[in-house]
């Protein structure tokens, strides 16, 4: 059973396919330049060449050695430093592989749907817990013959056990705040999040961070590697997800989420999840019943 692929994506095709997970390995400058959404579980283990992490509504400096759990509602884009390689395994995971490989006493889901102010998304890892993950990581690389199915499914289910174990673990007595570098951004996006339903563009944005609009570009494409709108859509994207699952319908989902018209709310969802609302909705209900 080969798992691990050269592409995200088609680690991400192949866990929704399977409903099981998919895994990518890479040591290129080649993260997806957009925030993006997708509608699996994600694991990232940055081995070297991170910089920052943006999630949801959080940005984390990336040292070598974190683990980062993601949800599927959780948009995120990661940056790498210039120099030298950029090293990290992804590993996609389909909810369906997450609910049924738990327990009545072992709920494997609960790093990815815990969240609150004291949940941090970031695992630091010591030298002996990235030996433990690199060890389970190998046994999903390896090539074997009878059985080779079930073992690299169990040595999914052995990551999912310890990743679970280490987050835990490591959100004793955390507390979020923000320390990243560059407070104008982290600025930027708390008014993002907090004003995505309303009328809200670049020069809005800049005029509440106390800065010219070229200036907030910049400051965007330096530390995020991305453009500021493109952060706006991201939460609008992801809001309308949450309001699609828990049953509003695509008008009143495009109406909270401040889109100006329905159309609009259609293309800008299909570009960036690969499907209409509606389609999307209908697929969530589906997997309900």
């Amino acid at each position: 059973m080969e798992v691990l692929f050269s592409k995200c994506t088609k680690a991400i095709e192949y866990a929704n396919e399977t409903k099981g997970f998919g895994c990518f390995y890479s040591e290129k400058h080649d993260a997806n330049e957009n925030i993006h959404l997708h509608e699996c579980c994600e694991l990232l283990f940055c081995i070297s060449g991170g910089r920052s992490f943006f999630i949801d509504d959080r940005i984390y400096d990336v040292e070598d050695g974190d683990l980062f759990v993601l949800n599927q509602l959780e948009a995120h884009k990661i940056t790498s430093c210039e120099e030298g390689k950029f090293c990290r395994f992804v590993m996609q995971i389909h909810p369906a592989f997450l609910y049924h490989a738990s327990t009545s006493e072992t709920d494997l889901s609960k790093c990815f749907t815990a969240r609150s102010k004291n949940i941090s998304h970031k695992i630091p890892l010591s030298q002996t817990e990235r030996e433990a993950v690199y060890a389970l990581i190998r046994r999903l690389h390896d090539t074997r013959q009878f059985g080779d199915d079930i073992l690299k499914n169990n040595a999914a289910v052995e990551l999912l056990v310890l990743v679970n174990q280490y987050f835990y673990e490591k959100n004793k007595g955390y507390t979020y705040h923000s320390d990243f570098e560059n407070q104008t951004v982290v600025t930027a996006l708390r008014f993002i999040n907090a004003r995505y339903a309303e009328p809200i563009s670049l020069e809005i944005v800049a005029k509440n961070c106390y800065v010219s609009v070229n200036e907030l570009c910049r400051l965007f494409k330096k530390h995020m590697g991305t453009t500021v709108n493109k952060c706006i859509m991201s939460r609008k994207i992801t809001e309308a997800k949450k309001l699609l699952l828990a049953g509003e319908s695509v008008s009143q989902t495009a109406e909270k989420c401040g889109f100006s018209d329905y159309t609009s709310f259609i293309r800008a969802f299909k570009r960036a999840v690969g499907m209409a609302p509606g389609q999307y909705k209908r697929g969530s209900e589906s997997q309900k019943l």
